[in-house]
């Protein structure tokens, strides 16, 4: 009885697209809840500081890379919100599960072997520009609340599981160039505004690789087991609610005169 209630509580959840991107929305956010216990209960220097010395030591932070860095922020929960309305359903399960299952294994990573950045001093980010300033900020808070959860970086993981499956579901040129570029320039700022060193990168790539081919895995698997891998797109009541709002916003900001 129990056995047959939680497989059809399994089905349920995974052919509700919304269920799925809600559940890898909130397990994204328990980077911030791990990164906050890891600043409280560890001093800022337990663990390890991975570095490449002749790559590391050599940079001068660039509040410019703030830039896409925060698309990387963006673009980790808006691509997956799009995938919900947009992608097949073997397809769409794979990618979220190769987030899924990308974050879980970065999170037990930051767990049993934490590791930390030491961040520039506010007044060595050269300029005077606002996103200069907000850099030096940055840092002042990362001292306080942000001390670990280096490696791997999930800027990094997201950014290229994000690419790899925009890329399978759009195969064009245009698509491919796109969000290559959108992942080396993500990755780099991981490094270049100094949130990051190189070896955090490095990880963050061997995670995103280990999370798609899982994903592949255990989204076809279960695509299989559920016998929909043909079937129409078919999105819960409040979603469809949702994609129609979007729409009728839009529609008046085009029908508006300029």
């Amino acid at each position: 009885m129990h056995a047959s209630g939680a497989t059809s509580l399994l089905r349920r959840l995974f052919q509700n697209r919304l269920a799925l991107f809600l559940a890898l929305l909130l397990i994204q956010l328990q980077f911030f809840t791990i990164n906050l216990l890891n600043a409280q209960l560890r001093e800022s220097t337990d663990g390890w500081e991975l570095k490449i010395a002749a790559i590391d030591n050599n940079l001068t932070p660039n509040g410019l890379w703030l830039i896409p860095y925060s698309v990387g922020f963006v673009l980790s929960a808006l691509v997956p919100l799009w995938a919900m309305f947009t992608m097949p359903n073997r397809l769409y399960r794979q990618f979220i599960l190769a987030m899924i299952t990308a974050a879980l294994a970065g999170y037990l990573v930051y767990i049993l072997f934490p590791t930390y950045v030491t961040k520039p001093a506010p007044e060595q980010v050269p300029g005077e520009h606002a996103l200069a300033e907000i850099l030096r900020d940055s840092y002042e808070v990362d001292a306080a609340a942000s001390t670990h959860n280096a490696a791997p970086s999930q800027h990094v993981f997201y950014a290229l599981i994000n690419m790899c499956f925009v890329i399978r579901f759009r195969p064009t040129r245009r698509v491919f160039l796109t969000w290559v570029t959108l992942g080396a320039l993500i990755s780099a700022s991981t490094v270049l505004t100094m949130r990051h060193n190189s070896p955090d990168l490095i990880s963050g790539y061997l995670f995103a690789v280990g999370g798609y081919y899982a994903g592949l895995s255990l989204g076809g698997r279960i695509t299989d087991w559920l016998g929909d891998g043909d079937s129409p797109i078919v999105l819960p009541e409040l979603t469809l609610r949702l994609q129609q709002g979007i729409r009728r916003r839009l529609s008046r900001l085009g029908a508006r005169p300029s």
